[in-house]
């Protein structure tokens, strides 16, 4: 194919676009809808993982240090966790800070009480020890058992375990929703194509007529669905963010009294609009491709008489 028959058959596929307006129309409609539920289920599951995320974020694990423990082997000590698998954040808890933040706690003649009564700290130092991957949770609490100079471990196995069940099941069902849309789009935007071929069927006869290959004829109908599957996927995008920020408005004060907050959009919105972009356009070129063998393997006289 020429460069110049490529120039005329990709403007062709743009001014098919505007003269079947209508069956386009119903095209981008159809597929909007379906990438516009994919979007929002979605964003659901992601705010679902964030919100998982800062829950593990606060499954930590308290390493008590025992009272004779000197301040250079504390220093060690945090050398030590550190180069251990698995950690993400290290944090030294003096027994002076979290003796204060206990008091803080008690009412003001409980804590004066306990201020009179001895001088001393009943708290040893600690390091509050956040896990990068909660799968390894127990290998990493073996490990910091493991350690020198440490007195007792506080941990809670039951939630970590328990997140790490959440995260797998809701990773499966995000998968299966998202799948089950994505096939429901293609069938859907492909009987909508199969329409849209079927009424074009006599110009299809009239280029076969003329010795037309099944490239020449199939090149327009595949530019055709490229846009279609562009146009699509950059207004699905802005619906999609325009009902989350609807939505966050809405329930902005109950995740403000649940202490929650939501995914920003933007950070997501570049890669959503590529892979909508991207379904638009296999959904698009390809129901033209599979509808159109149909047509592009008779004769002329053939296919204007189906």
């Amino acid at each position: 194919m020429t460069g110049s028959s490529l120039r005329y058959l990709t403007k062709e596929g743009f001014r098919n676009v505007w003269t079947n307006r209508m069956m386009s129309l119903a095209s981008i409609c159809v597929l909007m809808s379906c990438l516009v539920l994919i979007g929002s289920a979605a964003m659901v599951f992601l705010n679902i993982d964030s919100l998982l995320e800062r829950i593990e974020e606060e499954n930590v694990v308290m390493v008590y240090l025992e009272d004779e423990t000197t301040q250079d082997q504390i220093t060690d000590m945090e050398n030590q966790i550190y180069a251990l698998d698995n950690i993400k954040e290290v944090e030294f808890v003096s027994k002076e800070v979290a003796w204060e933040e206990q008091l803080s706690t008690m009412g003001a003649a409980e804590a004066e009480f306990f201020k009179d009564v001895s001088s001393d700290i009943p708290l040893p130092n600690a390091y509050k020890v956040t896990v990068a991957n909660l799968d390894q949770f127990d290998k990493t609490v073996e490990e910091l058992n493991g350690l020198e100079h440490v007195d007792i471990i506080r941990e809670n196995k039951d939630l970590a375990q328990k997140l790490v069940a959440i995260r797998q099941g809701i990773s499966v069902i995000a998968i299966v929703i998202v799948a089950v849309l994505f096939l429901i789009s293609l069938f859907i935007i492909s009987n909508t194509i199969k329409l849209t071929v079927y009424s074009r069927r006599l110009e299809i006869s009239i280029m076969k007529s003329v010795g037309a290959t099944n490239s020449f004829v199939r090149f327009p109908f595949v530019v055709e669905g490229m846009i279609l599957g562009v146009l699509s996927g950059a207004i699905s995008l802005g619906l999609v963010w325009g009902l989350y920020e609807l939505a966050i408005t809405q329930f902005g004060d109950l995740f403000a009294e649940l202490k929650l907050s939501a995914i920003t959009f933007a950070d997501y919105a570049l890669p959503m609009l590529g892979v909508f972009i991207l379904i638009g356009i296999v959904c698009g070129v390809g129901g033209s491709l599979v509808t159109m063998r149909k047509y592009l393997n008779k004769e002329g006289s053939e296919i204007s008489n189906v």
